[in-house]
């Protein structure tokens, strides 16, 4: 796999981090309001701990895809690669 398009991937695997995140902290404030024996708090938890297991399962592709560029020199950050997107 080239640097180029593993950097691609990255970009995409960090945008996707990054959402299931602001996600769950979106998530998690709105159960912070809601009554603890409600269903409404049962239907967050379960959705916050979905979105949770998902970020997981990203983060380990993550984790593969920097194993696959580790010692390539010269590549972008991911934020740097952004930018030039």
């Amino acid at each position: 796999m080239d640097g180029d398009s593993t950097v691609e991937d990255l970009q995409a695997v960090s945008q996707h981090v990054l959402a299931g995140a602001e996600q769950i902290v979106a998530l998690e404030a709105e159960k912070r309001t809601v009554d603890p024996g409600s269903s409404r708090f049962r239907e967050l938890s379960d959705e916050i701990e979905r979105l949770a297991e998902e970020v997981r399962a990203v983060s380990r592709a993550e984790t593969s895809l920097a194993v696959t560029v580790a010692g390539q020199d010269g590549l972008p950050t991911v934020a740097e690669a952004d930018e030039q997107s």
